[in-house]
């Protein structure tokens, strides 16, 4: 969602903002951490790129929820959000508990949970795709009026933006 070394005009991120379309959803639970926190969860966001763009980022977005860099490591590659540049060759990747023809870019969203047992860590659920989606809650109010996403083929891509990038 958010790596400088693959951003580009084919990219949904650029060198000093993360993907539009992740932004939103970040802008969906950047509130909720602190209510997560009182029933022992911490949620946090995890992107390629290095600290100092993350820190610059959430700082222009106003955003207070925990956000790490996972620069020179392999976690979203074992995750299965990242691909490396031999995946993106072979044309297929493995994404969402599959091996996917894929042409897209080098990152894709998911969500992860793990449980912190006496300092034993365990990976207990991930989700990708439309699976996440009953995680946003602003589509579940889109999805409550009469038009519903209206999204045409374009699908998200086509109306959501940066908050402070909308026109008005």
């Amino acid at each position: 969602m958010f790596n400088p070394d693959t951003a580009g005009p084919q990219t949904t991120w650029t060198a000093d903002a993360a993907c539009y379309a992740c932004s939103w959803w970040m802008d969906n639970f950047n509130g909720i951490t602190v209510h997560l926190n009182h029933r022992d969860i911490t949620m946090v966001a995890v992107s390629l790129v290095p600290y100092p763009a993350i820190a610059a980022y959430k700082k222009r977005m106003g955003w207070t929820f925990p956000w790490f860099s996972s620069a020179g490591s392999d976690f979203n590659f074992d995750y299965h959000v990242s691909f490396t540049p031999d995946e993106l060759g072979a044309g297929k990747v493995e994404y969402n508990y599959r091996l996917t023809p894929w042409s897209e870019s080098s990152e894709a969203p998911g969500i992860s949970v793990f449980l912190n047992d006496g300092g034993k860590i365990y990976h207990t659920y991930s989700t990708y795709a439309r699976g996440l989606e009953m995680l946003n809650v602003a589509y579940h109010y889109i999805d409550l009026v009469p038009k519903g996403r209206d999204e045409g083929t374009g699908g998200l891509n086509q109306w959501v933006g940066r908050h402070e990038e909308y026109p008005d």
